[in-house]
């Protein structure tokens, strides 16, 4: 049923062309309410092409979107993130020369008061303290909050991308890739908090990710992509790595969704 209360996401059909290429043919994804769902597939599956449409840096050819029961149009990353969806990329787009605070607040800063909105300063001490408050909150361990991001280590950069969307009660997280880059210890920091976004913020999470192991630590139903087809939808529960793998790399062809 489109528009399901049970769903808070959901792309229907969703199509992408370059070309003569389809990244995206007729593609069905449906992110539940408080639910980590992650999406696999080789490379050149489509799993980039559909996160950007949801994201709105792509638009889609075809297909609908609904957010929160509500059909909406993704055409800007603005669109996206006025609707509560946000996206954490490879790259976490952080600014490097600044704190982490900075980066917490960026584009939403706290300000001491003013007459004139264009002449409010940004109040650094009170977002520094909000981000003490936070790191304290989530068990993340930043040490001395006035150094620049290019200062701390990868998962304590993962740490302030996703902490930033758990401060502003965003309602989807979108997540790509997030342990790629990462040792053992601190994947396993950045996989806690995606866990703590889903029990505690109550944050619904989308997460691509090659590792397997990852995977299959903390989501609760995975979808797999091939070649820009939708290929299933399986509970966790029910499948095994090297089921999933199979999907991934058509050894297994049965199309089952749930």
């Amino acid at each position: 049923m489109v528009g399901d209360n049970e769903y808070i996401l959901e792309g229907i059909g969703i199509t992408k062309r370059f070309g003569g290429v389809y990244a995206l043919d007729n593609v069905d994804i449906k992110l539940k309410q408080n639910e980590i769902l992650g999406v696999v597939g080789d490379n050149g599956a489509g799993k980039s092409t559909l996160i950007k449409i949801l994201s709105g840096v792509l638009k889609k050819d075809k297909g609908q979107i609904y957010f929160d029961n509500n059909k909406v149009n993704i055409n800007s990353t603005k669109d996206a993130r006025d609707l509560g969806i946000e996206t954490v990329y490879q790259n976490l787009s952080l600014v490097d020369q600044k704190n982490p605070a900075f980066n917490i607040f960026l584009g939403r800063e706290l300000c001491y008061g003013g007459i004139l909105k264009f002449l409010r300063m940004a109040n650094d001490r009170l977002m520094i303290k909000k981000t003490k408050d936070l790191m304290k909150r989530l068990n993340v361990n930043l040490g001395n909050l006035q150094r620049p991001m290019l200062e701390y280590s990868g998962g304590q950069r993962q740490a302030v991308a996703i902490s930033r969307a758990i401060y502003w009660g965003i309602k989807v997280v979108i997540l790509d890739e997030p342990t790629a880059a990462l040792g053992v210890n601190e994947s396993r920091k950045a996989l806690e908090l995606i866990k703590l976004m889903k029990e505690e913020s109550h944050i619904s999470v989308i997460i691509i990710s090659h590792n397997m192991q990852h995977v299959f630590s903390i989501v609760d139903r995975i979808l797999v992509l091939r070649r820009g087809k939708l290929i299933t939808v399986q509970n966790v529960h029910d499948v095994t790595a090297n089921d999933i793998i199979k999907y991934i790399t058509g050894a297994e062809q049965v199309i089952e969704r749930v």
